[in-house]
């Protein structure tokens, strides 16, 4: 029986079974091609190749074989085995002539044995084999097929599509890649040792495998919506999309939309190239679009992915090529696709900068927004949107702007000098109201200090957090602003409070993220909740540190209703779950509960009940909360 391998190690498969080099899943020549033998075997390396393991086969090759030239019963079996690989078109007879020499001589040169053109025991032992599976081109094919190698009906022509089918067949089982079904890929073919490839998934089938699925065709840029799970109409078109592009390599798979095995080892194999052609400044294709959007999904790009490589696009790759390591030409080469494609590819720091003015949004909006936020200019939070705040807080570095820039235009260059740090070192004075509320405003953002104590004034509390601030980052504690804590505070690498959990509320897209510190001091991603904020924009943007669970059953006076596991915010906004018309399970209004996801309550942030209890038990007293846009 042949092993079938999870899904979930294709990855590790194809990372300890492909060859050294970095050769991709091939390429053919054009042309759809059969060989005039009915299988066409090739020489293996050196003609000295010992069986594929598991094969009942003798080692030796030497020349003092005994031969069965004289023995009609083997000549007999040998004709038939030489004439069903087509080899051989004379008669079948047992009696050993020129023609039975002349195929047996081009069988073993083939096959890479001693070209005697005798029936010796290992040649016999072998065309037995051929015999005993009834291996011919059909049977070939079939079994590329079952194996998942090979779409299609089998036919017994050994085409382009077959011979790519035995290339990729060989490379995944650590044999030499000629596209021939020589000896040895045949034995190992029909062996059960032989490796097959994941089971195909089509539309209808939903859960894990689906999103691995999606997850890797967003990856190379074949789809462009969000993971749902769900095989239905985008995954079947999307799947077509990357079927077409294997094609247009000359893999051998079929445009059905259905993901079949070979597609699924392409999408999910590392040693995969998605590489069709170069793509530079002034292209118009779909490739141009593909690279387009993974530039896009990285962060290196701030436009819309179209399919036109234009000189914003360019300097985007460069960006890339800068920080992948690769030669920054600019020209999306075989080299630069690999790595912009890879699963480990590099994201960006900052987009490619560009010129903004007051209505823009996006990316550059974005990084220009977290440079005043890192600099203590502003506390509003990053939402990537040109608006009164922004303009505001760069009404307050005036001095910095060139000629050509004002608080509601910036060029190009001023977007890539606020990217790149600014106003980090900008001077300090630790006595003028503007610098204090600088440090103030910085210590909140970064979760040290509560919102209110920002008043201009470096007091008992501010020096409380910024000697805080001073223990998590390393440095010296001190009871005035010094210039090494200044250029750490204003820095965009300055480590916040570590607070056990932070819970991140987005208003725009209705969820509730919490991100739990791990042992490395980094947040990860830890739950994802469905919620309902405020109607008409009632629920309050910042953060706040100083949360706690509050009731079990909470009553709203206000709205003489009911929900379960409150948590605080600020002032009156909490977390909670969905509605009850009375303290009773059975009383819940269940239009509340329909209505997760969409804005529905009075300001505070509705959970499902599992959710909210979850915050209420896990939270405890005293997380980051951050409400945004």
């Amino acid at each position: 029986m042949s092993r079938r391998i999870p899904l979930l190690m294709i990855a590790l498969l194809a990372l300890t079974i492909m060859t050294g080099s970095a050769e991709e899943l091939p390429t053919p020549d054009a042309g759809e091609t059969t060989p005039t033998a009915a299988v066409e075997i090739a020489p293996a390396d050196t003609g000295e190749t010992a069986p594929a393991d598991g094969a009942d086969m003798p080692v030796a090759r030497d020349s003092a074989l005994p031969v069965l030239d004289d023995n009609e019963d083997a000549v007999r079996d040998a004709q038939q085995s030489l004439a069903n690989l087509g080899f051989y078109d004379d008669a079948v007879d047992g009696k050993f002539g020129k023609h039975t020499e002349a195929a047996l001589r081009a069988f073993q040169r083939q096959s890479g044995l001693n070209a005697t053109g005798h029936l010796d025991e290992y040649t016999r032992t072998l065309l037995l084999k051929y015999a005993e599976e009834d291996i011919n081109p059909k049977s070939i094919q079939q079994r590329l097929i079952d194996l998942g190698y090979l779409q299609g009906t089998a036919d017994g022509k050994l085409g382009e599509k077959s011979t790519n089918a035995v290339k990729i067949f060989q490379r995944i089982n650590g044999l030499k890649v000629t596209g021939t079904a020589n000896a040895e890929t045949v034995l190992r073919l029909f062996s059960d040792q032989v490796e097959t490839l994941p089971e195909g998934l089509s539309a209808g089938s939903k859960g894990e495998d689906v999103e691995m699925l999606q997850r890797n065709l967003l990856r190379y840029g074949f789809m462009t919506e969000a993971l749902d799970g769900e095989y239905g109409k985008t995954t079947t078109s999307a799947v077509q999309a990357f079927q077409q592009h294997l094609i247009d390599q000359g893999i051998p798979v079929e445009k059905t939309g259905v993901a079949s095995p070979l597609t699924l080892y392409c999408l999910y194999s590392e040693a995969y190239s998605s590489y069709l052609r170069d793509v530079s400044e002034g292209m118009t294709d779909a490739e141009a679009g593909r690279v387009e959007r993974r530039l896009n999904d990285l962060g290196y790009m701030d436009a819309a992915a179209d399919d036109t490589f234009d000189d914003y696009a360019r300097e985007a790759l460069v960006m890339f090529q800068w920080k992948a390591g690769v030669d920054a030409t600019g020209v999306a080469d075989r080299r630069t696709v690999d790595a912009l494609f890879s699963a480990t590819a590099p994201r960006a720091d900052h987009c490619a900068p560009h010129e903004i003015a007051k209505g823009d949004s996006g990316l550059a909006v974005m990084d220009v927004e977290a440079a005043l936020v890192a600099a203590g200019y502003t506390t509003e939070l990053p939402d990537g949107v040109y608006g009164d705040a922004l303009e505001k807080a760069l009404s307050h570095v005036a001095d910095y702007l060139k000629e050509e820039d004002s608080p509601d235009h910036l060029t190009k260059e001023t977007v890539a000098a606020l990217q790149n740090g600014l106003l980090e070192y900008r001077a300090f004075d630790a006595d003028a109201t503007m610098d204090a509320a600088r440090v103030q405003s910085r210590l909140y953002t970064l979760f040290y200090l509560d919102k209110a104590g920002i008043d201009g004034m470096i007091g008992d509390n501010t020096l409380s957090a910024l000697h805080e601030f001073q223990k998590v980052n390393g440095l010296p504690r001190t009871d005035a602003v010094d210039q090494a804590t200044t250029a750490a505070l204003f820095s965009t690498a300055a480590l916040s409070k570590p607070y056990r959990y932070r819970v991140d509320v987005s208003i725009a897209r209705q969820t509730v993220e919490v991100y739990s510190l791990g042992d490395d001091n980094r947040y990860e991603l830890v739950k994802t909740f469905k919620c309902s904020t405020g109607l008409h924009d009632s629920t309050p943007r910042g953060i706040y540190l100083e949360g706690h669970p509050v009731n079990r059953w909470h009553y709203f006076k206000k709205f003489f209703c009911w929900a379960q596991y409150s948590y605080k915010i600020v002032d009156d906004i909490m977390f909670h779950s969905v509605i009850y018309g009375s303290k009773d399970e059975k009383s819940l209004r269940r239009s509340s509960q329909r209505n997760l996801g969409n804005p529905a309550s009075h300001g505070c942030v509705r959970l499902s009940v599992e959710d909210a209890k979850w915050l209420y038990e896990h939270c405890g007293r005293g997380q980051t909360v951050i409400v945004i846009q």
